[in-house]
């Protein structure tokens, strides 16, 4: 099967009745990779429980990227975001430390409530 067959296949199995493609719930043993994704509405990801380590790097955002709410027991890095909007980073509970570097946001920046037992980098 091909690429391009399970896209058809996911949008005509796994679309809602709003018209979104709804793939919450799924439950997996193994690495997922959910890279280079090209998305002309919104994308969501959030409620993720990961055993090992999260990676969401380089995004290129044309709206508004929120990141928030984030539980993690090592390190959080946020960096190498280019957003043509808002750029929301906030209530971020981290016990290694916190990385955020390298941001490009034409919009506002709101970094609020970081609770970290390590070191913060900007």
């Amino acid at each position: 099967m091909t690429k391009k067959e399970l896209v058809k296949i996911i949008e005509d199995n796994f679309t809602n009745e709003k018209g979104d493609i709804d793939l919450r719930g799924l439950k997996f043993n193994t690495n997922i990779h959910l890279s280079d994704m090209k998305v002309k509405g919104n994308l969501y990801q959030s409620h993720q429980k990961v055993e090992n380590n999260l990676y969401q790097g380089n995004q290129k955002v044309k709206g508004k990227l929120f990141q928030s709410f984030q539980k993690v027991k090592g390190d959080l890095f946020q960096s190498d975001q280019i957003v043509k909007n808002d750029l929301v980073q906030s209530e971020q509970k981290v016990k290694g430390e916190l990385f955020q570097e390298c941001q490009e946001v034409e919009g506002n920046l709101y970094q609020t409530y970081p609770r970290v037992e390590g070191k913060i980098y900007n």
